[in-house]
């Protein structure tokens, strides 16, 4: 039976085996733990022992993609949704992070990037999405490169330059972007993250460069990988994964109320293993958590914060920053609770409380933290919802993420004020 070779900046580091149920079983090389001895996932910790197919599984497939686009890459491929290893074996040559996953019958891994420029195929691709959106996705109809992107959301990952899109021809060609089209579920989804993300920018979150895109008449979000880097013209991977990956919890498990991390996990896990200065870290996770209320982001689950692997373990970029309170069908359950509390309109006093004892902090200091988040967005959201709307053009989009941070920003400032 064949196996997968998984490779870091060219270096094997391990091979993944197929296991019964769909499941997979992954092993280090002995040639990596014996010269450098770097672990791909905190889940998986350098040991001559191959993995068990659970801890094996949850961290590989959650570089996979989820719902709709995994059942349409399952079909037009012709094997099981649930089959992790042929999953990777079709698609897993550019990954989020630096693996890179070649069947072991690939003998020779090229040094040279390659790229096909999709321009056409994404107009075409585009078109079917608006006639039929119920068929077409824009990953599965683009998806003849061997490359993942995981999330439920319907999104690309692309080579991006001077205006025009490229896949990858093989695992020396790293992508550079990651696209989201416009939604028929969700209005002008793409403009409300275009708009979060800029926000966030302006309030000093962390956040990749991002932009509302038109290309060819339809508006994309674009996005720039954090995971990827230019080194004289060549584009190079970093490692990353995400607080599911790293605690090795499968991405069905995401949500806290279905075994997913909490805000507490997430402040253990910063604590055993990243560099930084804790309390920065506890700050930044306090911002965020303030930020994703005021936009009504209902929606920030483990698989939304990663840590990235150098030669330190540092908090990455947040992302997927997107309010789902404007979209009245979504679930009104926060994918991580405020202190106990898992509704976004019962969330109190007394949850801050207990979500400050979760980040081992004062609650005077977690209340400090986020009036001061609360008072940088009260500031400039209005002027930075007029300036994409001039720039972009009027929507309801922009009514909409207005009534709602407006309410949200009351709401935090009665409770900060008490």
């Amino acid at each position: 039976m064949s196996n997968l070779k998984v490779y870091w900046d060219q270096q094997i580091v391990g091979t993944i085996s197929r296991h019964p149920k769909g499941k997979i079983t992954f092993q280090y090389a002995a040639e990596l733990l014996k010269n450098s001895g770097r672990q791909i996932s905190l889940s998986l910790p350098c040991q001559e022992e191959r993995f068990s197919p659970g801890v094996s599984t949850a961290f590989f497939e959650n570089l996979l993609p989820e719902s709709d686009a995994r059942t349409i890459l399952a079909f037009n491929r012709r094997f099981d949704k649930k089959d992790t290893f042929a999953f990777l074996e079709n698609f897993g040559e550019d990954c989020a992070g630096a693996l890179s996953i070649i069947p072991e019958s690939e003998d020779i891994l090229p040094h040279s990037s390659e790229y096909r420029c999709i321009d056409v195929e994404l107009q075409n691709a585009l078109q079917a999405i608006e006639s039929d959106p119920g068929k077409h996705k824009l990953y599965p109809e683009l998806a003849n490169a061997r490359l993942s992107i995981a999330g439920a959301q319907d999104k690309l990952p692309v080579y991006f330059e001077k205006g025009s899109f490229y896949l990858p021809e093989n695992s020396a060609s790293p992508t550079t972007h990651i696209i989201k089209p416009a939604s028929p579920y969700f209005h002008d989804i793409q403009r409300n993250e275009a708009f979060c993300m800029d926000l966030a920018r302006q309030v000093g979150l962390s956040v990749p460069h991002s932009e509302l895109y038109t290309f060819a008449g339809y508006e994309l979000f674009l996005i720039e990988r954090y995971d990827r880097f230019h080194s004289e013209n060549i584009v190079k991977r970093v490692h990353q994964e995400d607080f599911c990956q790293a605690m090795g919890i499968p991405f069905h498990r995401k949500y806290q109320e279905q075994g997913g991390p909490g805000f507490l996990h997430c402040r253990e896990l910063a604590e055993e293993h990243l560099s930084a200065d804790i309390s920065v870290v506890k700050q930044k996770l306090t911002s965020v958590m303030t930020f994703n209320f005021l936009i009504g982001n209902n929606d920030a689950h483990g698989k939304n914060f990663s840590i990235i692997h150098k030669d330190t373990i540092t908090l990455a970029p947040f992302y997927d920053l997107v309010s789902t309170q404007v979209y009245p069908n979504l679930d009104r359950k926060l994918a991580m609770a405020i202190g106990n509390t898992y509704r976004h309109d019962r969330v109190n006093q007394s949850a801050f409380v207990k979500f400050s004892k979760d980040m081992k902090l004062r609650p005077e200091k977690v209340f400090e933290m986020i009036a001061q988040t609360t008072q940088k967005v009260e500031k400039i959201y209005e002027e930075v919802l007029s300036i994409h709307e001039q720039q972009y053009g009027e929507a309801v989009i922009y009514a909409d993420l207005h009534t709602v941070l407006r309410t949200n920003l009351a709401r935090l400032q009665e409770m900060t004020s008490k």
